[in-house]
């Protein structure tokens, strides 16, 4: 009998999210630490590991305040804490609780946020948290200027400690997803006084200055449940529990994360007992795992997206600097094809760059496929005849740890064709592809995104704005929809804001310069004998609760 742990679908949550953002931005009393106070998982009798086997992986750093890919942040999470948590576990996303602080409020304008901290809490060097650890750690994060410095520097306009055990965070202008952003394992608070030993610094000329990050990639300065205690790139990172944790011991002395790039090896680790977690198997898979009574599989919808990228710059494509045949393009793909014929139906029809379930997000934006009117979209534009397009893309990875990248450009291949473009596709190794697409210099390819925070200001200006982070990848400029992906987070009323950012949505529908694909649903399955494998979209899996 095959046993399903199921949540519920996140794109039910558009209401309540909008609840909670609401009420993020408006004076709050004190929160009360319901997170904090959850039972500590029983110490078992003799030492225990977990091995979790996943994918190849596409981790860049294990600094909490650079790495910004999808795989650190279940290794973050177990390492390091922020401020504030998702409650029950992390199973539900329509709230914010305190972690590390013990409570929070907020000024009347909604621009001050005071958090008070426990005095409970200890670092893994045995050092205490104070207020000042929490500064340096947000500061440190900004004056780095990695991928994601945008979070401190975009938001904040000061941070003080008025004393040992208190925060006060100005920002520049109202922001109805602050909360929801500090929730992110970018502002992880770290051991100041050991990161300095290290050669870390919160200076202005950090960037230049901060020697940190090698100790960093393979020891910890957090408070989580676990220490980093190796990191071999492209086999494994291991962790182990951290002996000064303040909420109590955790289930597991040790937890391996291994890469095991191949799914059916992958699968029959899993099935020999070799490995108890295994992150994401293909359809085929999962399917003929079901009926195995020694194994329980987790179902939920991710806030993960899959896209396709297209440049508006001229200099690097003519034909695709012209808005129809982007356009075209759109219309062109398969959608249906791709969720229900690649991947089994595990997967939603992304409509835009925001992920359904957030706030302003609708199924029926997203675009259907019609071939006619593409090719009549490139006859329009000059281009009846077709013309040659070139993508790069990772060819060595999944897209959000569900499909293999050859396998969709290969789909996308088939679709363009059937409208008259030709795709010539080259695969790179993903560190070669990232760097080539993080400074514009592709025509056309697939990328995924993962969330930062559980808000659409987590993507909205990211992709909108002129220069940000993944706009510059493709040049993209609208004026009105940065206004929009801007202003949407300076106002509390959700309502006007879900208005706001289906505007937005609608614009970058038209654009075509990003185009959803896929939001897949997770697919995790695990021993039986495991207990709270809890699937969360931002952190993933949460392995203090986690126990056998």
């Amino acid at each position: 009998m095959k046993m399903l742990n199921r949540y519920r679908p996140f794109v039910e949550l558009t209401v309540a999210l909008g609840l909670m953002l609401a009420a993020c931005a408006q004076p709050s009393a004190p929160a009360q630490p319901t997170a904090t106070e959850a039972p500590a998982p029983s110490v078992p009798a003799e030492a225990k590991t977990l091995v979790v086997g996943l994918p190849k992986a596409d981790t860049r750093t294990l600094d909490p305040h650079r790495q910004y890919e999808i795989a650190p942040p279940q290794i973050m999470r177990a390492t390091y804490e922020t401020l504030v948590t998702l409650p029950d576990k992390g199973a539900t996303i329509d709230r914010v609780e305190p972690l590390l602080a013990e409570s929070y409020t907020v000024s009347d304008d909604a621009l001050v946020y005071t958090f008070k901290l426990r005095s409970d809490v200890k670092f893994a060097s045995g050092n205490p948290l104070t207020a000042e650890d929490v500064v340096f750690s947000f500061k440190r994060m900004g004056a780095l200027q990695d991928n994601p410095a945008w979070l401190y520097n975009d938001h904040v306009a000061s941070i003080e400690a008025p004393d040992a055990s208190t925060v006060k965070i100005t920002l520049k202008e109202p922001n109805a997803a602050f909360l929801s952003m500090l929730v992110s394992p970018n502002f992880a608070v770290v051991d100041s006084k050991v990161v300095k030993e290290q050669g870390g610094t919160d200076a202005d000329d950090a960037k230049d200055t901060d020697k940190a990050t090698d100790w960093l990639d393979n020891n910890s300065a957090g408070t989580g449940p676990y220490v980093l205690k190796e990191w071999k790139r492209g086999e494994q990172v291991v962790i182990e529990r951290n002996p000064n944790y303040w909420r109590g011991a955790v289930a597991f002395d040790r937890i391996i994360f291994r890469e095991i790039p191949d799914d059916a090896a992958r699968q029959q680790a899993l099935e020999r007992g070799d490995i108890d977690i295994a992150v994401g198997l293909d359809v085929d898979a999962i399917k003929r795992l079901e009926g195995n009574p020694d194994l329980q599989i987790i179902f939920g919808n991710t806030l993960d997206m899959t896209y396709l990228a297209l440049t508006m710059n001229a200099e690097l494509s003519q034909p695709l600097a012209d808005k129809r045949v982007r356009q075209a393009i759109k219309l062109a793909v398969d959608y249906d094809g791709i969720i229900n014929g690649l991947l089994g139906g595990m997967a939603l029809h992304l409509p835009t760059i925001i992920p359904l379930g957030l706030l302003g997000t609708d199924p029926a934006l997203a675009p259907k496929r019609d071939v006619a009117q593409a090719k009549a979209l490139l006859k329009e534009a000059g281009y009846e005849n077709g013309f040659e397009l070139t993508m790069v893309y990772p060819g060595d990875r999944k897209m959000s740890n569900v499909i293999l990248a050859d396998t969709l450009v290969a789909k996308l291949q088939e679709d363009l064709a059937e409208v008259g473009i030709t795709l010539k596709v080259e695969p790179r190794d993903a560190s070669t592809w990232r760097a080539d697409y993080r400074a514009g210099k592709l025509t056309a390819t697939i990328a995924d995104w993962t969330p930062d925070f559980l808000d659409p200001h987590g993507w909205a200006p990211a992709f909108a704005v002129e220069g940000a982070s993944a706009a510059k990848r493709v040049y993209y400029v609208n004026k009105e929809a940065e206004a929009l992906a801007l202003d949407a987070a300076k106002i509390t009323d959700s309502a006007k804001r879900a208005e706001m950012y289906r505007k937005l949505q609608e614009i970058m529908l038209d654009d075509a310069a990003f185009i959803g694909l896929i939001q897949p649903k997770v697919q995790i399955v695990a021993s039986a004998k495991l207990k709270d494998v809890i699937y969360n979209p931002v952190y993933f899996l949460d392995y203090y609760f986690m126990s056998q």
